[in-house]
């Protein structure tokens, strides 16, 4: 797992969402307000998959519609006491690439 180490940008959830694809890692945002079926404390973990939408929106991601396939570093529940699940479909718009490691 590792750790966010700088504040969250703010994001328009109508612009395109660059950087997300199978084999990211990326850590789940809260909605603004949080609701319920929010991930809390912003867990992290990996896309294995485009989610329910075609392959063609997923590549092309220009709608606050898309969504992935995350399998979390460990399993997570929802704010409403829901799971543990070991992997869930969020949409693009609640999804941070994670920033590179540095090799050294």
């Amino acid at each position: 797992m590792w750790k966010r180490d700088r504040p969250r940008p703010a994001r328009d959830p109508r612009a395109a969402i660059p950087g997300l694809g199978v084999g990211v890692q990326v850590y789940v945002v809260e909605h603004e307000p949080p609701v319920g079926t929010d991930w809390p404390d912003e867990p992290t973990g990996v896309i294995i998959a485009p989610g329910e939408r075609g392959l063609r929106e997923v590549s092309l991601p220009t709608d606050g519609f898309t969504t992935w396939v995350v399998a979390f570093s460990e399993p997570q529940s929802r704010r409403d006491g829901s799971g543990p699940y070991e992997k869930a479909v969020i949409p693009s718009a609640l999804l941070v690439a994670a920033d590179p490691v540095a090799e050294g």
